[in-house]
């Protein structure tokens, strides 16, 4: 009797451990429920296909990869120091979303002590991705999407705007994210540091850059 007791408790405690992992998960940012992303556009080695798909710029190279099984994209295989045109405007459009731009904001935040800093290497990685999309993301109003999620490093674009579709290109998310990864870069090594940052935009729509708890 004892020891099925004490198999009943040992059942009991992993479910609510389980439970509590699940619920440590956010399913908002500020507030802002999570969404999925879309996106329409053409991908690095794969000119004259035009992209249009829902989710994470992973999942739909993902499935790129399936549709298209001889495109070998050298982004992916890129492990080289981040590329410093990735952070500087790529184009006329790039530079009018820029003048937009209002406040880069860094860990930590006292308001959400969840937010955690991610490897700048992989912060590096999502800016590969960004740079080598030549797209537009598209946010739902008052939703967040995750752009990207390489190694610890995540990537989200929030739209605060009611009624209005936020359709942001992947060559300006590239410089919001640069920034976040210069201004807000900590505990530098020589090699890699850590980043979390936010950057906000005057047509009412942000960049978070953050850990992912748990890996991609």
């Amino acid at each position: 009797m004892q020891a099925i007791l004490l198999a009943l408790m040992s059942m009991m405690l992993l479910l609510t451990s389980t439970v509590a992992a699940v619920a440590a998960v956010p399913d908002t940012i500020d507030g802002l429920p999570i969404g999925v992303m879309g996106f329409e556009g053409t991908f690095e080695g794969l000119e004259g296909v035009t992209i249009t798909a829902n989710g994470t710029l992973n999942e739909i190279i993902a499935q790129a990869q399936l549709d298209h099984p001889h495109w070998k994209p050298a982004f992916l295989r890129q492990h080289g120091p981040s590329t410093d045109s990735a952070l500087t405007p790529r184009a006329d459009t790039v530079e009018l979303e820029q003048r937009k731009k209002l406040q880069v904001y860094c860990w930590p935040f006292p308001s959400r002590p969840d937010l955690q800093r991610a490897d700048s290497y992989w912060v590096d990685r999502v800016i590969d991705y960004l740079v080598a999309v030549k797209g537009m993301a598209y946010a739902a109003p008052r939703e967040c999407v995750q752009i990207a999620c390489l190694g610890d490093a995540t990537a989200y674009l929030c739209n605060d705007a009611i009624g209005i579709v936020r359709r942001v290109s992947t060559q300006a998310l590239a410089t919001y994210v640069g920034d976040i990864r210069i201004m807000c870069l900590t505990g530098w090594n020589g090699k890699t540091g850590l980043v979390c940052g936010k950057e906000t935009d005057s047509e009412r729509f942000y960049v978070i850059v953050m850990k992912q708890v748990g890996g991609c």
